[in-house]
């Protein structure tokens, strides 16, 4: 719509200006300043900064351009930086089925957000933004306690003009209910910093102004159903319960069936185990007697080894003392031959001697004299000492 079709439409206006103090008495006229002021700031010569509009400023650009309409000045609805917008017109969310649910909110109803679901809610207030604001959405502090979400707190750049929905997640497993009059979403304004300009580049769109909100929806997702991915989890999640659930019933079933199978087939294993065991108990019983009787036995060799070896050890070290005896004895045997063989070589000398003497022809016969007979008797009796003394070494 065109400024002058605008002003055509105010009914009772002065068609050149607008009380620029007082709210726009309709949709018609809060058009008609919207289009008027989107490329002139009515309120340059007061010198509002760009900034995050403080609320007596940006109720000062509402009032001037009707950016917000309609809009509410009441207590409890701003504070310091914010404005408290309703929900009102409907709300868009898809079932489990992926059907498309639409509901009208009238004032004074009531607002239902089904658990793990995102439900797309209209908001009361049209928007038509100048070239030098933009605005943003907060979800009101109490709804985030109980579990809610507003999806990432969407800007909504200058020069948008049209009806917007707001995602709600209710991420928590129970179903939530909003009273369409208890305040739901915070919106804060934000002056730009370039001045307006309507032949600046990087403006909006004018073929996405005007859109209702479905045509938002069906633009963004083709028709798809839009939905939680809590829900499909759970879904799945119910799905796999029930299963295992009919699974279980047709265990305890089959269970049943075979219990008296079950317990005859227990009592045959119970007893085959304690045949079992009784056979292996009496073999392993068998064979701890082997190993004693075994063991018992090398005990007695090594007993009588050890025995066997103690007396060796006496008869070595006797024979040992009776060789060195031995030794001892036999150094003086060979001392007495010794001695007997050179007492005997000189009395066979000396009877060699005698015979010579007693022979010899070249010599005076021999008488036999008493000398010479005690001679031959001492001779005699010396040899026969000699020889006894023979006799007694080699029989030892």
């Amino acid at each position: 719509m065109s400024f002058e079709t605008g002003l055509k439409l105010v009914s009772g206006a002065d068609l050149t200006k607008f009380d620029l103090q007082k709210y726009a008495a309709n949709d018609a006229e809060a058009e008609a300043r919207a289009e008027r002021y989107k490329y002139v700031d009515p309120l340059q010569d007061e010198g509002i900064p760009p900034a995050l509009l403080s609320s007596n400023h940006f109720i000062k650009y509402i009032k001037a351009t009707a950016l917000l309409y309609p809009f509410y000045e009441e207590e409890g609805r701003i504070k310091a930086a914010s404005y408290e917008v309703r929900a009102k017109g409907s709300t868009i969310r898809w079932d489990s089925a992926g059907q498309k649910v639409v509901t009208k909110i009238e004032d004074g109803s009531t607002i239902y957000l089904p658990k793990n679901s995102i439900t797309f809610v209209q908001i009361e207030s049209k928007i038509r933004l100048p070239q030098y604001i933009a605005i943003r959405f907060n979800l009101r502090i109490s709804h985030v306690h109980r579990g809610l979400l507003l999806g990432t707190g969407p800007l909504i750049d200058p020069e948008f003009d049209g009806e917007i929905l707001i995602p709600i997640h209710n991420l928590t497993d129970e179903d939530y209910y909003v009273a369409q009059k208890e305040g739901l979403i915070w919106v804060e304004f934000t002056k730009t910093s370039a001045p307006p300009d309507a032949t600046r580049p990087y403006r909006f769109e004018r073929r996405k102004a005007g859109l209702s909100p479905t045509d938002y929806l069906d633009r963004a997702n083709k028709n798809n159903p839009i939905r939680s991915s809590l829900e499909g989890v759970l879904v799945e999640a119910r799905s796999r319960s029930i299963q295992a659930e009919k699974s279980a019933r047709s265990a305890r079933a089959w269970a049943n069936t075979l219990a008296g199978f079950g317990i005859a087939g227990a009592a045959v294993a119970t007893a085959t185990l304690v045949l079992a065991l009784h056979s292996y108990f009496g073999t392993m019983t068998q064979l701890a007697d082997t190993v004693q009787d075994k063991a018992s036995s090398a005990l007695a060799k090594v007993e009588m080894l050890t025995n066997r070896t103690d007396d060796d050890r006496k008869s070595l070290d006797e024979a040992k003392k009776a060789i060195e005896e031995a030794r001892k004895s036999s150094d003086e045997s060979n001392k007495v031959l010794n001695d007997s063989s050179k007492q005997i070589q000189s009395l066979r000398d000396e009877l060699a001697a005698l015979k010579a003497a007693y022979t010899s022809k070249n010599t005076p016969t021999l008488r036999k004299t008493p000398k010479n007979a005690g001679q031959i008797r001492r001779g005699r009796g010396r040899l026969q000492q000699v020889r006894s003394s023979a006799i007694t070494l080699n029989a030892n």
